[in-house]
C-alpha cells in the first residue's frame, strides 16, 4: 500500500522544514561533541577498560558479567574493542558514540515525518529532543552513554522499521524492529520497553473508526507475541547472570511519592522545557532548579495537556496516558532498584528518566499534530503546500529558539561536572612522571574520591586508573625504591610505615639472620593480616635471587651486592617470613623486617 506523499522521504529532506531541522539538530549535536571530546574518562569508565584489557573478546563471563545491576554484553564488547585498538584514548573512545548520537537524531526526523510529515510543529518537537540536557549532560560520560545512546538508536530505529512495516512495505520491517530491540538489550535493559513503544505508535495510528487498542492487538497479534518472547529471553537470561538489584534499606510509600514528585518537578519537566537552569550537583545529578523554574515547567506542561484536549479533544487522551504509564514504569524500576540505596537525590539524576524523553516528544506530537494513519488513501501529486502563515512560523521558530537556547545554557552550565577533568589531569601528571622515571614501581592504592569514588572498593585504585597508560607502569613488584600517587598523580616515595609489626631480633651478631641454601624462616613479633607492605633490610656481598613469602604471597626477588633495603607487597595472614637465596651464592644478611600501610 503507498503512503502519502509526505512519506517521500527524500522530498521531505530538501524541504525548508528539514533545512531548519538539520540547523536545530546540528548547534546541540556540535555543542555536546566538543563538550564530550573535551572530556575523559571517569569512575565506571576505568573499571570497563582495565577489565577489557585483562580478559578475552571471547569471555562470556567478561561480556554478560552483572555490573551494578545491569547485563550489557554490547558495552563490555564495544569497550574491549576501543581497550585494544588505543588504550585509554578517550577521543578513540567517544568518537563512535557520537557518531551513534547523529544517527540518533536522524532516525528520530525519519520518525516525526514519517508519521507527521515535514511540517514546521514537528520541528519544534525535534528541537525538545535534540537539545534537552536531559540526554546531552548525562551522555558526556562514557558509561552511561554506551547504554543510553545505543537504546535510544534501537528505539527509532524499531520505530522506523515498524512504521514501514505498518505502511505495507513488507513483514521483513517486523523482524528488522525485533532486530533493533535485540540490539538495544544489548547495551541497557530499558530496551525491554522498546516494544510497549511500538505497541503504542501502532494504537495511536489506527484506523478512524476502529477501536484503537484491540484493532491494534488483535491485528499484529503475532507481532506482540514475537515482541513478548524477546523480552522474554532477555529476562530469562539476566536472572540466570545474576539477581535482579534490590533495595537494601525498606522504602515507604513516601519514600517513592518523594522519588516520583522530584522525578518529574525537579528533573524532567525542567529538562524537557530547557532547565534546569541550574549548576551541578555532584556526579551525573545537578542542582534542584528555582522554585520559578520549577512552577513554570509544571505549569507550562498543564497547558500543553489543556491546549491538546481542546485542540485535538479526546485525541489528545491516549498520547499523555501512554506517556504516564511509561513514566510510572521507569520509576517503578528505579524504585525497586536504587531508592533503598541512594535516597531520593537519584531524583535529581536525569540518568534514570532520559529514556523516557522520545516518549515525551512523541507523545506531545500526536497530541497536538494529526499523524499518518493505517489505511489513508495516498493523496495524487499535488503542488506544494503554501507556506504557513506568518504569525505561525514565528511561533514556532520561537518556541524552537528558546528550547534550544535554553537547552543549550542548561547544558554548558552543568556539563564541566562530567567532563572528569581532574580524572585527566591526574593521569597527565602520572604519565609525565613515569615517563621520566621509567621502571618506577608504584604501590596500588586508593585514587581520590573525586577520580572514583571509594564505594568500588576494591576496584577504586591507581592501577584502574593509570594501569593502562603507553608508560606501562609497575604495581606492586618488589623495589628498593616504592612510590605511591598522592591526590595529583605525582608520585611520592613511601619512606615511612604505619601501623607496624616488625621482626624479632636475628640469632646472628651483626647480621640478624643469615640466609644461604635453607629456607630461614623470620618471625614476626605478632600476626600480620591484610594487604601490608614488608621493607626487608639486607647485605650482601654478591647479587643474586632468590624468593621470599608471606603470607599467600611468594615472589622472585633480585638481592643486590651492598647494603640494601627491598619492598615487596604481601597479602594474607602471616606470623613469619621466609627468605632462600639460590644455590652456589655467598649468604646475605637480612637486619630488619617491618610489615606496616604506607605512613
Amino acid at each position: 500500500m503507498a503512503g502519502p506523499r509526505h512519506l517521500n522521504q527524500r522530498r521531505s529532506l530538501r524541504s525548508p522544514v528539514a533545512v531548519v531541522a538539520f540547523l536545530v539538530a546540528a548547534v546541540p549535536f556540535v555543542v555536546h561533541a566538543v563538550a564530550a571530546l573535551g572530556g575523559y574518562f571517569g569512575q565506571d569508565d576505568f573499571i570497563f577498560t582495565y577489565r577489557a584489557a585483562h580478559s578475552a573478546a571471547h569471555d562470556l563471563d567478561f561480556l554478560f558479567q552483572l555490573y551494578s545491576g545491569h547485563v550489557q554484553p554490547g558495552v563490555f564488547a564495544y569497550v574491549w574493542v576501543v581497550t585494544a585498538i588505543a588504550p585509554l584514548n578517550f577521543t578513540v573512545a567517544m568518537a563512535p558514540v557520537l557518531v551513534v548520537h547523529a544517527l540518533t537524531l536522524w532516525l528520530c526526523w525519519r520518525v516525526l515525518t514519517r508519521l507527521f510529515g515535514a511540517r514546521w510543529g514537528v520541528v519544534v518537537a525535534f528541537a525538545v529532543f535534540a537539545a534537552s540536557p536531559l540526554v546531552l549532560f548525562p551522555t558526556l560520560w562514557l558509561a552511561y552513554a554506551l547504554q543510553l545512546l545505543p537504546v535510544l538508536l534501537a528505539a527509532f530505529g524499531a520505530l522506523h522499521a515498524h512504521l514501514r512495516f505498518l505502511h505495507g512495505e513488507g513483514a521483513r520491517h517486523a523482524v528488522y524492529a525485533g532486530l533493533w530491540t535485540v540490539f538495544g538489550l544489548a547495551f541497557y535493559e530499558k530496551a525491554a520497553l522498546i516494544p510497549a513503544m511500538l505497541l503504542a505508535v501502532t494504537i495511536l495510528v489506527a484506523p478512524a473508526g476502529e477501536p484503537p487498542i484491540l484493532w491494534a492487538l488483535r491485528r499484529f497479534r503475532w507481532v506482540w507475541l514475537a515482541n513478548a518472547a524477546l523480552v522474554g529471553l532477555f529476562a530469562v537470561l539476566y536472572l540466570s547472570v545474576g539477581d535482579a538489584p534490590v533495595n537494601q534499606n525498606p522504602v515507604g510509600t513516601r519514600d517513592v511519592l518523594d522519588l516520583v514528585y522530584r522525578s518529574l518537578v525537579d528533573t524532567f519537566l525542567p529538562g524537557l522545557l530547557g532547565g534546569p537552569l541550574t549548576g551541578a550537583a555532584g556526579g551525573a545529578t545537578w542542582a534542584t532548579p528555582p522554585v520559578w523554574v520549577r512552577a513554570g515547567a509544571a505549569v507550562v506542561a498543564v497547558a500543553l495537556i489543556v491546549a491538546s484536549a481542546v485542540r485535538s479533544r479526546r485525541r489528545a487522551l491516549l498520547p499523555w496516558l501512554f506517556l504516564a504509564a511509561y513514566l510510572a514504569v521507569d520509576l517503578a524500576m528505579v524504585a525497586s532498584a536504587r531508592l533503598g540505596v541512594f535516597g531520593s537525590v537519584i531524583a535529581t539524576d536525569p540518568r534514570y528518566l532520559a529514556d523516557a524523553v522520545p516518549v515525551a516528544v512523541l507523545c506531545a506530537a500526536f497530541a497536538f499534530l494529526a499523524p499518518w494513519r493505517v489505511g489513508d488513501p495516498a493523496p495524487e501529486p499535488e503542488p506544494a503546500p503554501a507556506p504557513a502563515p506568518v504569525n505561525a512560523r514565528v511561533a514556532v521558530g520561537a518556541v524552537t529558539v528558546l528550547a534550544v537556547a535554553g537547552g543549550l545554557v542548561s547544558f554548558l552550565r552543568v556539563a564541566p561536572e562530567l567532563q572528569f577533568r581532574p580524572a585527566r589531569e591526574y593521569v597527565a601528571t602520572a604519565r609525565a612522571a613515569l615517563a621520566e622515571q621509567p621502571g618506577m614501581v608504584l604501590y596500588d592504592t586508593a585514587v581520590p574520591n573525586k577520580i572514583m569514588i571509594d564505594w568500588f572498593v576494591g576496584d577504586a585504585l591507581t592501577s584502574r586508573v593509570v594501569g593502562l597508560v603507553p608508560e606501562s607502569p609497575r604495581f606492586d613488584r618488589p623495589a628498593e625504591d616504592l612510590y605511591q600517587l598522592d591526590g595529583t598523580g605525582t608520585p611520592q616515595p613511601i619512606l615511612t610505615l604505619a601501623d607496624t609489626t616488625a621482626a624479632l631480633a636475628g640469632p646472628q651478631p651483626d647480621c640478624g639472620y643469615q640466609v644461604a641454601e635453607q629456607v630461614v624462616r623470620i618471625p614476626m613479633e605478632d600476626t600480620v593480616t591484610g594487604r601490608r607492605i614488608v621493607r626487608l633490610g639486607y647485605f650482601t656481598g654478591e647479587s643474586g635471587d632468590g624468593v621470599v613469602r608471606a603470607g599467600d604471597t611468594e615472589v622472585r626477588v633480585r638481592f643486590t651486592e651492598g647494603l640494601h633495603v627491598l619492598h615487596l607487597v604481601v597479602t594474607g595472614e602471616f606470623t613469619h617470613v621466609e627468605v632462600s637465596r639460590s644455590a652456589r651464592t655467598v649468604p646475605i644478611c637480612v637486619t630488619d623486617v617491618l610489615a606496616g600501610v604506607p605512613g
